[in-house]
């Protein structure tokens, strides 16, 4: 931005105003610790006026870092740097691969995510469940489904079990582990993160055929209740059902009260709110708004506790098969 200066947390704000209220929240909330949310979210409120080349220039930037990062994912960094020279001159290409290759280069393991997950696995099908699930974590969710489904039986749910309980590693451990398998790997940039944790073993199991989903989560009930019980409830969240089919949104809807639904829906995105209307007769639909528009002030806790109660329902109709929630492996649905 030639003229500008803006530092990278101004830069963070106006990408996110940019992209709207509903998006932001969905990012800060995914990849931002509390402290960076609390810097960002003030930047954003001192920002009352962002001139629109300002944010255009944000905008833009941020593209040609982006598709930077998929050329070197895709292609490496001599692909990389030649689809650069071509599109934005060699200065340019080589100012945006400076900064892509350098959060690349400090991510471990960033290697692997371009890797097949069979070749993955035959790497991995002997190592310590630990070590498995500490490399599970730095992977794509579609590769580490792929791997997990892939172990005996007997390994799912103690790799499961560790993805969900790693938090932060210190680099001695990364260490240790990049020892282990520096002969097929090539691990070579380590520094203190957090990683795994409940959230990356939903992802991964939100991808995983039903049996094997089934399989993890009867043996971690056994072995740690607590654990599975708060997987479940994250394993489908109120706002994915505007995935589910609306045969299975309507019978959803009949199990549902009222009360609920019009809590729940106060505390979600326009998308959510339009299906479920969609699904609805018009004159449910027209009570419903009714009712929401007199509600008055709702909690945010009492908005929560609505939208898991109905997400229980929907568990339990996917287990009876009533409905199905689409899922990988062998519960790809066919249409």
């Amino acid at each position: 931005m030639p003229g500008i200066t803006i530092n990278g947390l101004q830069k963070t704000a106006i990408l996110l105003i940019s992209l709207g209220s509903d998006l932001s929240a969905k990012i800060l909330k995914q990849n931002f610790h509390d402290d960076d949310i609390e810097k960002i979210t003030q930047q954003i409120s001192l920002m009352e006026r962002v001139p629109k080349e300002v944010q255009g220039a944000v905008l833009e930037e941020f593209a040609q870092l982006r598709q930077a990062r998929e050329y070197l994912m895709v292609g490496g960094l001599g692909y990389a740097r030649e689809t650069l020279q071509k599109a934005l001159g060699d200065q340019r290409a080589s100012e945006i691969l400076d900064r892509v290759t350098v959060t690349i280069q400090n991510k471990p393991f960033a290697n692997l995510r371009k890797s097949d997950p069979k070749q993955l696995f035959s790497y991995l099908r002997d190592e310590h469940p630990q070590t498995i699930a500490f490399v599970l974590t730095h992977l794509h969710p579609d590769q580490a489904s792929l791997i997990l489904s892939s172990l005996p039986n007997e390994y799912q749910s103690e790799v499961a079990r560790r993805v969900a309980i790693i938090d932060t590693v210190s680099p001695e451990v990364v260490q240790d582990v990049a020892r282990v398998l520096e002969s097929k790997l090539a691990v070579v940039s380590y520094q203190e993160q957090s990683i795994g944790g409940v959230k990356a073993l939903v992802e991964i199991l939100n991808k995983v055929d039903r049996a094997t989903e089934k399989t993890i989560l009867e043996e971690l009930e056994m072995a740690d209740p607590g654990l599975a019980d708060e997987i479940r409830k994250m394993m489908f969240v109120f706002e994915d059902i505007v995935k589910l089919p609306d045969a299975s949104i309507q019978r959803v809807l009949r199990e549902v009260d009222s009360k609920d639904l019009a809590k729940a829906m106060r505390g979600t995105g326009e998308d959510v709110t339009e299906r479920i209307y969609r699904n609805m007769s018009k004159r449910a639909g027209d009570m419903m708004r009714d009712e929401i528009q007199y509600m008055g002030p709702v909690r945010l806790r009492d908005v929560e506790e609505a939208q898991q109660r109905i997400v229980q329902i929907i568990r339990r109709l996917d287990e009876t098969g009533e409905i199905i929630i689409a899922r990988g492996g062998d519960d790809a649905i066919i249409t």
